[in-house]
């Protein structure tokens, strides 16, 4: 069995000492909307950052690819790396809703303390390997931390999308393709299938570069792991969580870590 417990991301896990693998990933497109029946190209970016759509680390693109509407999974055309970005791009024919994700290989983060200053460290290995730690380390924890970046794509007209049963993820009740200014939205969080209560998240507008604050909308998921919100205006929408479940007989890892990211937008009413 294994006990779900909810948090935001801990401080301990993105102070500034940690590698750009510890910053959580965003995916962005161009467009979010294709309305030729034709199809069309549309662009993405990717990139490691705290910030809402601001570029910040370099991230790659190899792992990303979408699932579209009839069940295919699908890689991307021409992914170029750059030192604080990547972008691809991917020609959008098939009518419905895409689901476009990226998902890089997990990692695990061990602390423990040592010293006299009972100080608190870090190292990159898992629970298999904690023999490298030093011999009086003490207060040992390992986490598996999972990085999804996820956005839709909706070809002339929205179709269902469904979130998968394992890990941690998110099911749309309001579409994508649905969400516009000054209406509620609702989504499902959402692990191994099963709701998730108390989940702490935010959505952020972009353009937090020029406001003198975030902005951001704080929700707490209710007992069937929804959250409701209402964007003000319309605009290009960062929905952040960090979501954590003690795992029990597991050798590599104590917990699991998933740093979600969903990019939407709101249009205009």
């Amino acid at each position: 069995m294994k006990l779900a417990k909810v948090c935001l991301l801990a401080a301990a896990l993105v102070v500034p000492s940690l590698t750009a693998n510890a910053h959580p990933l965003w995916i962005l497109p161009s467009h979010f909307t294709v309305s030729k029946q034709e199809g069309d190209w549309i662009a993405f970016d990717v990139t490691a950052s705290h910030t809402t759509f601001a570029v910040d680390k370099p991230a790659g693109a190899l792992e990303a690819y979408v699932l579209t509407p009839s069940g295919k999974k699908e890689r991307p055309d021409a992914v170029l790396k750059g030192k604080r970005r990547s972008v691809f791009d991917f020609f959008f024919v098939e009518q419905g809703t895409h689901k476009v994700i990226q998902q890089p290989k997990p990692f695990y983060m061990t602390t423990y303390k040592s010293g006299k200053r009972d100080a608190e460290r870090r190292a990159r290995i898992n629970k298999a390997e904690i023999a490298q730690l030093p011999e009086k380390a003490r207060d040992i924890s390992t986490i598996k931390i999972s990085k999804i970046a996820e956005t839709y794509i909706t070809v002339m007209a929205p179709t269902k999308v469904t979130a998968p049963n394992k890990g941690f993820a998110m099911q749309p009740i309001t579409h994508p393709a649905d969400i516009v200014e000054q209406s509620p939205v609702t989504f499902q969080f959402l692990y191994d299938g099963k709701p998730q209560a108390g989940v702490e998240a935010t959505v952020t507008q972009d353009g937090t570069l020029y406001r003198e604050s975030q902005q951001e909308i704080k929700l707490t998921s209710d007992s069937e792991g929804k959250v409701t919100f209402t964007p003000n205006e319309a605009g290009r929408y960062l929905l952040a969580t960090f979501h954590t479940v003690e795992l029990e007989n597991n050798a590599l890892a104590d917990k699991e870590g998933t740093m979600y990211r969903l990019s939407f937008e709101a249009q205009l009413d």
